[in-house]
């Protein structure tokens, strides 16, 4: 059995409700793999941005919830800066479900393509190096899922992390999408097993993936971010002292007509002051958000 502090790991990310887009449903998922396989990507993101611009002006809750998160995260911002970037996460997130569509379909060696700058790639390197497997931190902004297949490359067996969508169509699509990139799907359902799981595959020397940006108001880490207190999921850290795994921040954003990929310096959690390590990925976090700021998904308030 694990031990009381492996045990901390199946404990949920926060169960504040996250925003769900209206297109969040199968029969879209559906449709945009198909569109991904026969329509060019140039007119399916122009079909995307139609799509960002009328949602922004029927969702006022998410909207408003950006422009407080944007304006907390950069005071500096003009209301006209403000409506700008919310407008442009809106159809950059729209893209982004594009993209989730249209990947579906891309062999390994497209994925790849698909990033071709890759900073902090040694940091990466020195995690494996270790020989513990890597604990890969990342949140809701750019495009995690293709995060996932692109730091797996070279052969390195990916587990992505994911708390219950609560749909079980959509999950299964999702595991399935995950499972033709060879991508295995641990459950945060409340059992022990799922931490057993990540020991596991760390043990192998695999990677697992979480994303540590829902904040966990139970049980979390405090730690600033962007001057506020939030509290991070303890989880990748309690998995990190118990199996001397290294965890790595890193993220896949936009820039212009490809991703880049961004990794940061690993480190290994060795005593029980968690804080001092939820800061630096928070640091990581701010870093990328200030970097991106149209591509970052919150569409809850801080």
């Amino acid at each position: 059995m694990p031990s009381a502090a492996a045990e901390k790991m199946t404990e949920a990310s926060g169960r504040r409700k996250p925003f769900r887009h209206a297109l969040a449903a199968p029969w879209f998922y559906r449709l945009g793999f198909a569109a991904g396989r026969t329509i060019p990507a140039l007119v399916l993101y122009g079909i995307a941005d139609v799509i960002g611009a009328a949602t922004h002006l029927v969702y006022d809750a998410p909207v408003a919830s950006l422009r407080a998160n944007l304006a907390h995260a950069f005071p500096r911002m003009s209301e006209r800066e403000l409506t700008r970037h919310t407008r442009k996460i809106f159809r950059n997130y729209a893209r982004y479900l594009v993209d989730y569509g249209r990947f579906r379909w891309k062999a390994q060696e497209g994925l790849q393509a698909a990033i071709p700058v890759l900073e902090g790639g040694e940091n990466l390197q020195r995690a494996f190096d270790l020989g513990r497997g890597v604990i890969l931190v990342t949140g809701h902004i750019g495009n995690w899922e293709l995060g996932g297949t692109f730091f797996g490359r070279g052969g390195v067996k990916v587990n992505v992390v994911t708390l219950p969508d609560g749909h079980r169509q959509i999950d299964a699509i999702r595991e399935g999408y995950r499972g033709r990139h060879s991508i295995n799907t641990i459950v945060l359902d409340g059992s022990p097993f799922a931490t057993l799981e990540m020991m596991a595959a760390l043990k192998r020397g695999e990677l697992v993936a979480m994303l540590v940006d829902r904040w966990a108001k139970t049980d979390g880490v405090a730690s600033a971010f962007f001057g506020r207190a939030q509290y991070i999921p303890r989880g990748p850290f309690v998995l990190s002292r118990a199996t001397g795994a290294p965890i790595v921040p890193a993220f896949v954003v936009r820039d212009g007509g490809s991703y880049r990929g961004i990794v940061e310096p690993p480190f290994v959690v060795e005593d029980a002051d968690l804080e001092s390590y939820a800061a630096r990925v928070s640091r990581a976090l701010e870093s990328v958000i200030r970097r991106y700021p149209d591509q970052w998904y919150n569409f809850v308030r801080l």
